[in-house]
């Protein structure tokens, strides 16, 4: 919330790196609603000075913020100053669900979510079996990255669980003051939960989009995938930020790499290691170079 898409593509920058661009195609996106942080609506309603005072002061005022109101997007609009009536959001839901579907139909297919703060919350959503079951809209993704998420309202809730397939790294920090690092725990519980063990998607049919979303997945059935195996959680010591510490890069990194290189082995070649290396370079060698796609939001 409070950012855009162009906010968002250069607070990451450190994250995604050169070497995760070589295979991942992220795609970010603006949220649906444009609002204004409070602080800034506050300001607008102030009245100016007078025009006497104006005159006299030949000292030029200092600009504390050069962005436009328009640049501050939401993905719905929160209880409080930007919305005092509950129902509307149940309005602002609808609106985003159609919101997101015209995007995949102007998009196409991707495979994975990431987002922030409510981007994080809303990629949450999307994983849910509410979204697929309750208003049968196709955004599940494959993989999520999660970055200072929180449960939403009612409207985005993840009682009904987390589908399963789903691989998802959880960033969050341990001095975040706005979300604490208590509430995105509870966010992993949730998909822990539905990691029952068993099938995991072939990175090589996959693209990660940077806003949040897909096509037909190839699914391969991995027995011995475990729940740390799909659900990673990275704490860092930094506050509600997309953090640029070493640890949090290298393990997103390495989580994307993960999902493109380490998974698409076949199970039922029970082989020795040296024999593994070389089908999976039979693979990659032979398989189309197409990167995953991931959603931003």
């Amino acid at each position: 919330m409070y950012q855009d898409a162009a906010t968002f593509s250069a607070k990451t920058t450190h994250l995604r790196g050169p070497a995760s661009a070589e295979f991942v195609d992220y795609i970010y996106v603006d949220g649906p609603f444009t609002i204004v942080p409070p602080i800034l609506a506050r300001k607008a309603k102030r009245p100016s000075a007078s025009s006497a005072s104006t005159t006299a002061s030949s000292k030029p005022k200092r600009v504390r913020c050069a962005k436009k109101t328009t640049e501050f997007r939401a993905w719905w609009r929160p209880l409080g100053i930007h919305q005092t009536d509950a129902s509307h959001l149940d309005d602002d839901r609808d609106e985003l669900l159609t919101f997101l579907r015209e995007k995949l139909d102007e998009l196409g297919e991707i495979d994975g979510v990431m987002g922030f703060s409510q981007g994080a919350s809303l990629a949450a959503w999307m994983c849910s079996e509410q979204v697929r079951a309750v208003y049968d809209c196709q955004l599940g993704p494959k993989l999520a990255v999660l970055i200072g998420s929180y449960l939403g309202s009612p409207q985005y809730s993840l009682e009904s669980g987390i589908l399963p397939d789903i691989a998802s790294l959880h960033l969050f920090g341990s001095n975040d003051h706005v979300i604490p690092a208590t509430k995105s725990q509870q966010v992993v519980d949730f998909f822990q939960d539905a990691q029952v063990g068993g099938c995991v998607l072939d990175p090589l049919s996959r693209r990660v989009y940077a806003i949040l979303e897909p096509v037909a997945y190839t699914r391969t059935c991995f027995l011995s995938q475990t729940r740390e195996d799909q659900v990673l959680t990275s704490t860092h010591n930094q506050g509600h930020v997309i953090p640029k510490c070493d640890a949090s890069r290298e393990r997103f990194q390495s989580f994307l790499a993960q999902q493109q290189l380490e998974l698409f082995a076949d199970p039922s070649a029970s082989s020795s290691a040296s024999s593994e290396t070389d089908e999976r370079e039979r693979l990659a060698s032979s398989a189309p170079s197409v990167a995953e796609r991931a959603c931003m939001l």
